[in-house]
């Protein structure tokens, strides 16, 4: 896996419908492993992880997913997939940015993005967009700025911001803007007219080489924050993150080492590399 960020969708026993329904709705797109709790999926080359996690959850437009599409029948493609059982959020429509623009959220309640856009344009296939409302609204420009001192190759492009011609409680904040974190693109934006809190419904998953690694991801995104349990947190502004080492994942492939791997994160807030892999093997 290329990419040191990926999303985390949470379901209710329904991954596996949902790795269906997304690997006909984008081209290049597979399943890439499968265990009774996991599904993962690439498309593009991007890794996405659905997790069968239970009721709890479920994913909402505090963060959706931007797909830029190169013509218009691979965004009819995906948009005739993703809305079987789900509901039309914005209707497709040439606007300013993009000759076909629409969104939707799918039977799962995960959010889509879809626009047409050159080649040459499209760095990232999927792209996560985080939509700042509610009690974050006014906090996007704080959270990039802290987001860009947390990982250590960060960069801002692109920041349109509302203007005197907007909503007074507007002027300033921002409209779009987009982020490079470890070479992964992000969009941002802030939306007074929406009250979408961010949840373990969508989650952001850095993958760490090392227990330097954990302890660092695990530090700077809980200040201000709050720990959760096998690895799980939330920042300062409620998204929801998921630090976890690279091993994990080895481990829970061998059937051999699956069970006492996971009793053993299972207990913990911080994942702890060494005493998992002690559990793996006692």
């Amino acid at each position: 896996m290329k990419e040191k960020i990926t999303p985390c969708l949470w379901f209710n026993g329904q991954a596996r419908d949902a790795a269906a329904m997304y690997c006909a709705a984008f081209k290049s797109s597979k399943i890439t492993s499968q265990s009774p709790f996991v599904t993962g999926i690439e498309v593009a080359g991007q890794h996405l992880t659905l997790l069968d996690g239970g009721p709890m959850y479920k994913p909402n437009a505090s963060i959706s997913f931007y797909v830029g599409c190169e013509t218009v029948e691979e965004f009819d493609q995906a948009w005739n997939a993703l809305i079987k059982g789900g509901t039309i959020v914005s209707k497709p429509e040439k606007t300013q940015w993009s000759e076909k623009y629409g969104w939707v959220t799918d039977a799962f309640a995960v959010s889509w993005q879809l626009g047409i856009q050159q080649k040459r344009d499209i760095r990232q296939k999927i792209t996560p967009y985080l939509m700042f409302t509610g009690d974050q609204y006014g906090h996007a420009a704080a959270a990039i700025r802290h987001y860009e001192e947390v990982f250590r190759t960060a960069s801002t492009e692109g920041v349109v911001r509302y203007g005197p011609d907007d909503a007074p409680e507007k002027d300033g904040l921002i409209r779009h803007a987009e982020i490079q974190l470890m070479d992964q693109k992000f969009m941002v934006s802030e939306v007074v007219s929406a009250d979408v809190p961010f949840s373990e419904g969508v989650s952001l998953t850095v993958h760490c080489e090392n227990q330097e690694e954990v302890d660092y991801y695990w530090n700077k995104l809980t200040e201000g924050g709050k720990e959760s349990m096998c690895g799980w947190l939330k920042d300062r502004f409620g998204v929801s993150w998921q630090i976890i080492p690279t091993i994990l994942t080895k481990l829970m492939s061998d059937p051999k080492k699956a069970g006492k791997a996971a009793q053993a994160f299972m207990s913990m807030r911080k994942l702890d590399i060494e005493q998992i892999v002690q559990a793996s093997i006692a």
